[in-house]
């Protein structure tokens, strides 16, 4: 990367960021990308596979309203066990060299490609962290992730820096991604339940279904759930501008640091959100000020921490490729997530020009959790077999009935791996036909491979069941509930006789 100029100014020190951040902020990517490798690949076959879940068929003939095109997947070229197995490996390969900061730059670069692929292959379980994750990745190429602490600075051929402070339109599009996740996070929220009686967080947490015993206890105190509501909206509000104020930015943008890190710990403390939490916390860790590693390197010896020069100016770096490149695709990210709030994407299958450059890029992005409004009911969504005699069974979980049991769902035993839960969630949230039709074909099968002819079971069903939330402080006496079959699948003859086949 060529190094141009030093430059001081307010503004310009809005989009600075410290070379140490800068390396701290790459090696807590490549852990959560290697930790999310871990937990995909022990239900490779499940999600990955033409045996599994989502045949490539599926993705083929009916293209998801979100994620990634599925004609630049690696993952789609194969549907057997061994081709996604090494692909999985490949990733490993490369996030291990983001994570010692190995030719960084390509490792960047086939860390994002094969993430791509595989949110191709599979979008039906793609969470906040996932979007955050191939976001961070993408915008990582215009920044020197490798400056410091990485053998890539070990080099004799490393670039050296006359600032430990860089700005550029890369550390630009990383600050400012950040703050439109926030920003679009905190807009649609407009139901009353979030601006008016501030229980929007009471009615979120009894939904029951991503819930964590600590979620629970808190609940027996809505008063504190007001008060967190209505810091949830003030900080996702106020964070985008607490970044960007000219004075004392380092000191604000250590408290904002803090702060946020706290919350997302919050959040993971009470709600089952996958790697969300922590993909955040990570992403946090480019926000850094100088000032801080300035008290750490009184602890810690300068040379490990990358040593620079006296001059704390930051130092304007050429930005690689077209020079407008990054303005027009932030401009583009904040135009994509004006239109997802007027026209949210499961409205429509059908992508215009500007959804298509989102999903080839990985830029694709819509952070309206839980708005406009809350779900003022608690909710189980499941897969369910019907037996020839009539009787149902539980497809995850064969002793759990979950029309006797309390509201709670039961999970933890039977999926290790939460993604399973974050796929009916979806088929659920995202209905599309041919995704739950699949889903249920392959449980059928699995099921009858596995039971002898009494347990064989006829259909299968992806189950919704609601059941109304008392308002805080009151108790329902009768409270609605509302049992929906989402999808039924009923085998074909010819469907049947290879079930029956493959079961002998």
């Amino acid at each position: 990367m060529q190094n141009t100029t030093v430059r001081k100014n307010h503004l310009s020190e809005l989009f600075a960021l410290d070379l140490r951040s800068l390396g701290l902020f790459r090696i807590g990517i490549a852990l959560i990308l290697l930790y999310d490798l871990l937990l995909r690949s022990s239900e490779l076959s499940f999600f990955y596979t033409d045996q599994g879940a989502t045949p490539r068929e599926v993705l083929w003939h009916s293209p998801f309203p979100m994620g990634v095109v599925w004609w630049i997947s690696p993952h789609m070229l194969s549907g057997s066990f061994a081709w996604q197995a090494f692909l999985f490996i490949l990733s490993a390969l490369a996030g291990i060299a983001l994570l010692l900061g190995y030719r960084t730059l390509w490792a960047v670069a086939i860390s994002w490609f094969l993430l791509m692929g595989s949110h191709a292959r599979q979008p039906m379980i793609l969470q906040g962290n996932d979007v955050l994750l191939r976001c961070a990745l993408f915008w990582s190429f215009f920044v020197p992730l490798g400056a410091r602490f990485s053998l890539d600075s070990l080099s004799k051929n490393a670039p050296t820096y006359k600032s430990n402070r860089i700005l550029s339109w890369g550390t630009a599009a990383i600050i400012l991604q950040l703050c439109i996740l926030y920003f679009n996070a905190a807009i649609p929220k407009v139901s009353y339940e979030w601006r008016g009686d501030f229980n929007a967080l009471y009615y979120v947490i009894s939904m029951d279904y991503f819930t964590k015993p600590f979620g629970y206890w808190i609940l027996q105190y809505p008063a504190i759930l007001v008060l967190l509501t209505k810091a949830t909206l003030l900080l996702e509000v106020s964070i985008p501008f607490l970044l960007l104020m000219p004075l004392g930015n380092a000191y604000l943008r250590l408290i904002a640091f803090a702060t946020m890190v706290g919350f997302h710990l919050g959040i993971y403390m009470c709600m089952d959100v996958g790697l969300f939490s922590f993909m955040c916390i990570a992403y946090w860790l480019v926000f850094l000020p100088s000032l801080f590693w300035d008290k750490v390197a009184t602890f810690i010896p300068w040379k490990f921490l990358g040593s620079g020069t006296e001059d704390t100016s930051p130092e304007v770096l050429a930005t690689p490729g077209p020079r407008l490149l990054i303005p027009l695709l932030l401009k583009f990210v904040m135009v994509m997530n004006y239109q997802r709030y007027l026209n949210p994407p499961m409205v429509s299958d059908e992508a215009s020009v500007m959804d298509t450059v989102g999903r080839i890029t990985g830029l694709d992005q819509y952070w309206a959790m839980f708005s406009p409004g809350v779900l003022k009911e608690g909710l189980k969504i499941w897969a369910e077999g019907t037996k020839a005699d009539g009787s149902k069974v539980n497809l995850f979980n064969p002793t759990h009935d979950n029309r006797l049991s309390d509201r709670r769902m039961v999970w933890t035993k039977e999926d290790s791996y939460a993604r399973k839960r974050f796929l009916i969630w979806g088929l659920y949230e995202f209905p599309r036909d041919p995704f739950s039709r699949a889903f249920l074909k392959m449980m059928l099968e699995e099921w009858n491979k596995t039971h002898n002819a009494e347990e064989q079971i006829i259909s299968a069903q992806i189950i919704s069941l609601k059941t109304q939330t008392s308002p805080p402080y009151e108790t329902l006496d009768s409270p609605t509930i509302n049992e929906k079959i989402l999808m039924n699948y009923i085998p074909q003859p010819k469907d049947q006789a290879a079930i029956r086949s493959a079961g002998t």
